[in-house]
């Protein structure tokens, strides 16, 4: 780990608490399609009181769920809903978590200001993450319907997946209807209205927005903000934007011209990819490898020059990415050459939910034959100017992730049977509905594969139209306990 990064950690977190993370101030995702709210992506989301929003547009952000988590990581109590980053600092060899990462974004004063702060106090955010709505072109097979207009058709015409063991399987048994309960323009949905009506106030003290969906570039409401932003110039803004690029030109277009037609101070584009060619498809169906790359590589080019800071790949990391994400981050490595270090950054997450397709799942010996596969080429480019301190600091934590951890996180199957037995059972019906093929596409887990057996025994489920809480399943039940994980 860096000595850099372990040093801000100790002297600007650690000592206001060794649990405290700026980002449950000042950050916020907020799922405005269905009305829920986390401090960052690695919580699940908890609904926003729509009682609470009529006077009070901030409430999108200072909830009471909120503020109860600031008074716990203020007195160095573990929020449990934050075991991510616990799971990966209590690893044991010094590995920075992503509440380093999700802080050091802020000023020293900003951090130091929260330390006697009320945690009742309502806070005004910095950095904010949007979701408008779910309409997205791709059904990736790590997300679910509720993310995903493309999933909630999978789903309504084939019904929900079936025969599993484990609780993390119940995001495929939801159409997502729940999630859109307000009409395509976003008039009806009070989530987006008090959204609009605080953003002249946010941009006084907003440093960055990020965009995300669904796919925005396919959504009403995504152009619509485009068009307030117009009206109100805010010079000090990030503005960044999550896109899969597989969108058609002329919305690649229509995205590159509002690099050119917003006052901003920067623009940053993401886009999401984790393994190569084949497997990319396979694991993010409806992408297309080659078309993916070439309109990334269009938007570094034709971007506004002026504003346009950089562009990062976010990576999902789950067992099949394993298989091929060497080859994946060499073809990277072709573009930072070309481009410079920064177009494109990558950003790697370990994936957790669903459990079945955590890189944990994998047997043994293939987990030990990828991890020495990934580790030797960490080796080889460690001392490569092409990747920054974050970069290296995330392929040191995964190695150690793979190495070491053995259970997953909190909440998820500890028995590797019923993991076993549910990655079969989903991929055989992801195969069906999707016209692919399991062994074809990964022959390095062909025989590992076969040999997994699906109890047909267990009772078909119907379609659960209920909420589901972010990648998992069931019902969001606020945990404020001291979870020692």
């Amino acid at each position: 780990m860096s000595e850099e990064l372990k040093k801000w950690r100790d002297t600007r977190l650690n000592s206001i608490s060794k649990s405290f993370c700026a980002a449950k101030w000042y950050n916020a995702s907020l799922h405005l399609g269905h009305g829920f709210t986390n401090s960052c992506h690695l919580p699940l989301p908890h609904p926003i009181d729509l009682k609470e929003l009529k006077d009070n547009p901030s409430a999108l952000h200072n909830t009471k769920h909120k503020k109860e988590m600031r008074k716990m990581m203020l007195t160095g109590v573990r929020p449990a809903e934050c075991s991510y980053c616990w799971k990966i600092e209590d690893i044991g060899r010094d590995n920075i978590s992503d509440r380093v990462y999700k802080s050091n974004i802020y000023t020293d004063k900003e951090i130091a200001d929260l330390k006697d702060s009320d945690y009742n106090q309502d806070i005004l955010l910095k950095t904010v993450e949007v979701s408008f709505d779910r309409t997205c072109n791709f059904a990736c097979s790590y997300c679910n319907a509720g993310y995903s207009t493309t999933w909630g058709k999978d789903i309504t015409e084939n019904g929900p997946y079936q025969k599993f063991k484990s609780f993390s399987s119940g995001a495929y048994q939801s159409d997502g209807s729940w999630s859109e309960q307000f009409s395509k323009n976003g008039l009806d949905n009070p989530y987006v209205v008090a959204f609009l009506e605080w953003w002249p106030e946010l941009t006084k003290t907003l440093q960055e927005i990020r965009i995300t969906g669904g796919e925005p570039a396919q959504s009403f409401n995504f152009w619509n903000f485009i068009e307030l932003m117009k009206k109100h110039p805010s010079k000090n803004l990030r503005f960044a934007v999550n896109s899969n690029l597989g969108v058609n030109e002329r919305l690649l277009n229509k995205l590159i011209d509002a690099t050119y037609q917003l006052e901003i101070k920067q623009f940053d584009l993401y886009t999401s990819n984790e393994s190569l060619g084949l497997h990319a498809e396979y694991i993010r169906d409806g992408l297309k490898y080659d078309e993916w790359r070439s309109n990334m590589v269009k938007f570094i080019e034709k971007a506004n020059p002026k504003i346009f800071r950089s562009l990062t790949i976010m990576m999902t990391v789950n067992s099949l990415s394993l298989v091929s994400i060497v080859e994946f981050l060499e073809d990277i490595k072709i573009l930072k050459i070309k481009y410079g270090h920064n177009r494109p950054n990558v950003d790697l997450n370990i994936l957790r939910w669903p459990a079945f397709m955590s890189p944990l799942v994998l047997p043994d010996n293939i987990k030990k034959e990828l991890h020495a596969k990934l580790k030797k080429w960490y080796n080889e480019n460690k001392n490569s100017p092409l990747f920054n301190i974050h970069e290296l600091a995330q392929f040191e934590r995964l190695l150690d992730y793979i190495e070491v951890v053995n259970r997953g996180h909190r909440g998820t199957e500890s028995d590797r049977d019923v993991l076993f037995h549910d990655f079969k059972s989903f991929y055989m019906q992801y195969d069906k509905r999707r016209g692919k093929d399991f062994k074809t596409t990964f022959p390095e887990l062909a025989e590992w594969y076969e040999t997994l057996k699906v109890d047909n025994s267990i009772p078909n489920r119907p379609v659960f139209n209920g909420e589901i809480s972010h990648f998992e399943t069931g019902e969001y039940v606020p945990d404020t306990k001291n979870d020692k994980l």
